[in-house]
């Protein structure tokens, strides 16, 4: 029974006179504090419908007071009712300009509005407020999650720093401190925090485990991998520094290392779906197959939600010239993830193996719509049209490529190879005289990607005078 959950509260007398009065339609004199506690305490118990009870009747009693109106702003808030928590706290601030909980409150509903920048003068003032009094320190944690819902890593870093400063071995702190130098884009700031933190305190695992980080975003990956070691040597079970080590040996393309690095991890941690399918990769890229197959299928036994894996296997049944085993499981991954460009621009690939035009004519467009900067993309999309529909189409598909990629060089230069492909010479001729006038390089790297060129005769004559440079 409710009554009978916790008797050492202090609550539950109050609690109990409360329902009795409701029980026995009768009135029971509680103070504002009285109501705070059995408010609180139905919140505690998750009775919300009580809660709500009991504020309505501590409203009609005392209308104007404070914690009972920010208590009626939580219940809005939980109800999605934001603009209606706005109005509260609005007309609480004309009355108390300067209490936290409502500046606080302030942030906290222009964010769940996305008004970001009125979130953000709110949330500055709080955090002014915390600077001058230190008996709201308690606030700075909810303030920098805060500060990251909106974006404001820069402000998240500046708090999470704050309370590092009031405590250094807050490990919980430390990591979201590494998160929020990331999403922040401070790298060199990050990296002399790190270091003058480890200067401190040489056996901090966690600033170890942050610097390393970084370093492997800017991809100095042997001072990454140092600093994951000196983790790992100070922490031996800390997991994520084995991952964070295996994902730069990825990098530097030491496949084995990567996974030794995993295997490692498995001594502390039971393996999961990601981890397994990492492995796989690895072992693809070093052209283990049936080792690659292995993982990919590990990994799905733990979790079969992981496009990757099931991307993994399609890769691996396609590089063992399997494509009709391929297919289905390219498929599988672009059901788990309908946006993702590379797993349709493989599904174009093997679909054009397969002679499926159509559909590789669809994937291919899919392929643009999801990555319209993807170059490789067009150039590909282009060379199956000419080759598998149509060269007029190909060449106007080109040419929109061009257009909404700066004039990119290597595809006028496929303009210019379907240009004389089908026969327009003096287009192909001027597009040319244009070009090498803009890079000198421009003849050279036609010649490579289309040697054929040669094999036409009035282009021969054109690239002659090149060429007899070129040896001379």
């Amino acid at each position: 029974m409710l009554l009978d959950s916790n008797p050492n509260n202090d609550a539950i007398n109050k609690v109990a006179l409360f329902e009795a009065m409701l029980r026995d339609k009768s009135f029971t004199f509680f103070d504002v504090e009285d109501f705070e506690l059995i408010i609180e305490y139905y919140l505690e118990f998750d009775f919300k419908k009580k809660a709500k009870k009991a504020l309505e009747i501590a409203l009609d009693q005392y209308p104007v007071d404070l914690s009972l109106i920010l208590f009626q702003v939580e219940f809005l808030n939980s109800a999605n009712k934001f603009k209606e928590s706005l109005k509260c706290l609005s007309k609480l601030s004309d009355f108390f300009p300067n209490n936290i909980d409502v500046i606080f409150g302030l942030g906290k509903v222009h964010s769940l509005l996305n008004d970001n920048s009125q979130a953000l003068i709110f949330l500055n003032n709080t955090y002014k407020l915390i600077l001058l009094d230190s008996s709201y320190n308690e606030y700075l944690q909810e303030l920098a999650n805060e500060f990251i819902q909106i974006n404001e890593y820069e402000n998240a870093v500046n708090v999470l720093k704050y309370i590092l400063k009031l405590n250094p071995d807050d490990e919980t702190v430390m990591m979201e401190l590494g998160v929020a130098f990331h999403d922040s884009e401070k790298f060199s700031e990050a990296i002399t925090y790190f270091e003058d933190t480890i200067d401190k305190n040489p056996y901090n695992y966690i600033a170890w485990f942050n610097l390393a980080t970084i370093h492997n975003i800017n991809l100095d990956l042997e001072d990454a991998i140092f600093g994951y070691e000196m983790c790992l040597v100070i922490n031996e079970k800390f997991t994520a520094a084995h991952y964070g080590k295996a994902n730069s040996f990825i990098q530097l393309k030491e496949y084995k290392k990567a996974i030794d690095s995993f295997n490692e991890s498995f001594i502390y941690e039971r393996p999961h779906a990601y981890a397994y399918c990492s492995i796989g990769e690895c072992y693809e890229k070093i052209g283990d197959y049936s080792k690659a197959l292995l993982f990919y299928e590990k990994s799905l036994e733990i979790d079969d939600s992981i496009p990757e894996s099931w991307l993994g296997i399609g890769v691996v049944r396609d590089l063992n010239n399997q494509p009709n085993q391929a297919i289905k499981f390219i498929k599988k991954a672009i059901e788990l993830d309908k946006e993702n460009p590379d797993y349709w621009y493989l599904y174009a690939e093997v679909l054009t193996k397969l002679n499926k035009n159509i559909d590789a004519e669809l994937a291919f467009k899919k392929v643009i719509q999801l990555d319209p900067n993807n170059i490789d993309a067009w150039i590909d999309y282009s060379n199956f049209l000419f080759d598998y529909t149509s060269k007029s189409k190909a060449i106007k598909e080109v040419e929109r490529a061009i257009a909404s990629n700066n004039n990119q060089i290597d595809l006028k230069l496929r303009l210019v190879a379907m240009q004389i492909s089908t026969g327009s010479i003096s287009k192909a001729k001027n597009s040319l005289s244009a070009m090498q006038n803009l890079d000198n390089n421009t003849f050279k790297k036609l010649l490579d990607i289309y040697p054929e060129v040669l094999n036409v005769e009035e282009m021969n004559k054109f690239f002659q005078p090149f060429i007899d440079n070129s040896n001379s």
